[in-house]
């Protein structure tokens, strides 16, 4: 693909790239820019992908901040207790039209349907793959994630999921392994708007309501896929956020059908046991209810761990300060780096840091003869009568 100089005539103008080729513009500008100067504009894209006896996981992820100039990602695996990371971070311009970030390659091969995710040999971690995920069910949107802070949009993002399997190879430390769609199950998201922890905050900040994660603090998101006996298949998929100090920040919820329509849930209340040491998920009944015209439907989904060591931790992907360091923070022109933590369930990682807890867990779902597959991501901090430590 050329490249465009980074200079205009115009000087309101942003310089052309190739999407401006297409006929898809939202506002009276290139698509150099977005809509809003907000620093923490975010577009971001993530997978995670399990083998069916959650016995290795890989995880990927990719985001562009168009108004602080940086293209980054995260790439890895997670191995029962050991995890591997890798994260590249760059310029995002000239180079705006690549998805790509020094090892890391994100890659369209048909929309919605299959997309490719590529982790080559790298200076970090002796870890390679290339995954093609392919759909099983439609992408679905989630409730727009909205809130305000101190007056503040904080948040105002778009988000879909898609559930999926995904074939192709692994390479750990020269061993290659080979992922069969059979023994597999993932999803992925896409996500864009202003969105929080994007960067270090400016240091002249007025005391905000986000700065509150070491309170009594919950949340879940949850997807699923659910096959039937006849072979149809839907999905469960909630995320919620709530403070003991001020209750639900957020929520939004749906059953997804295969066939494209979504039921809204009216609310989700998931009994749930976290292991006491690492707060990780182990098992319980989800509580959900509909509508069905007149009639109010309580359905309850029971969901367990498939492996209690696994869980791939997005800390070291930058979802929280790792390193001195989060998601959207400049690094350099061109910069790779990633370890190896071996213990990712020592408590004294949980203890130290909340933001730890949060993983990508792989679980079974049951709902009467429906069985599937499931991720959940989750922190409990307080005591929480539907989290109950174990």
């Amino acid at each position: 693909m050329s490249q465009h100089r980074e200079i205009t005539l115009v000087p309101t103008i942003s310089p052309l790239i190739g999407a401006d080729e297409f006929l898809n513009h939202q506002i009276p500008n290139t698509h150099g820019v977005v809509y809003t100067p907000d620093r923490s504009w975010t577009e971001k894209i993530w997978f995670t992908l399990m083998r069916k006896d959650a016995q290795l996981q890989a995880s990927f992820g990719l985001g562009k901040y168009a108004n602080r100039n940086v293209l980054d990602g995260f790439g890895g695996i997670a191995v029962g207790t050991e995890q591997r990371t890798v994260r590249a971070s760059r310029l995002l311009r000239p180079n705006i039209d690549e998805l790509a970030v020094g090892p890391l390659r994100y890659e369209v091969i048909e929309p919605f349907r299959k997309l490719r995710i590529v982790l080559e040999e790298n200076v970090a971690q002796p870890l390679q793959y290339d995954l093609t995920f392919t759909d099983r069910m439609p992408a679905f949107f989630e409730g727009r994630d909205y809130m305000l802070d101190n007056g503040r949009n904080s948040s105002d993002v778009v988000r879909y999921h898609q559930a999926g399997t995904v074939e192709g190879w692994i390479l750990i430390d020269g061993q290659r392994v080979e992922v069969r769609p059979e023994e597999w199950f993932g999803f992925r998201d896409h996500s864009w708007g202003v969105r929080e922890h994007v960067g270090l905050n400016p240091t002249d900040l007025a005391p905000h309501n986000q700065d509150k994660l070491g309170g009594a603090f919950h949340f879940n998101w949850f997807v699923s896929q659910i096959t039937r006996p006849d072979g149809s298949m839907y999905d469960l998929a909630y995320y919620f956020r709530e403070f003991k100090d001020r209750g639900m920040e957020h929520f939004t919820g749906f059953i997804n059908e295969s066939d494209g329509a979504q039921t809204p849930l009216l609310f989700v209340y998931p009994e749930l046991k976290y292991r006491k040491a690492d707060r990780a998920v182990m098992g319980g009944t989800i509580y959900t209810a509909v509508r069905e015209g007149r009639k109010i439907i309580e359905r309850q989904f029971e969901v367990e761990a498939i492996n209690p060591e696994m869980g791939f931790r997005l800390n070291p992907a930058l979802y929280g300060l790792w390193k001195g360091q989060l998601h959207g923070s400049f690094k350099g022109q061109s910069y790779v780096d990633g370890e190896c933590v071996e213990d990712v369930n020592s408590a004294d990682k949980t203890a130290n840091n909340p933001a730890w807890q949060i993983r990508d867990r792989p679980m079974r779902i049951r709902e009467g003869d429906n069985h599937g597959f499931a991720d959940i991501e989750s922190c409990v901090i307080g005591d929480w009568p539907a989290a109950t430590l174990v």
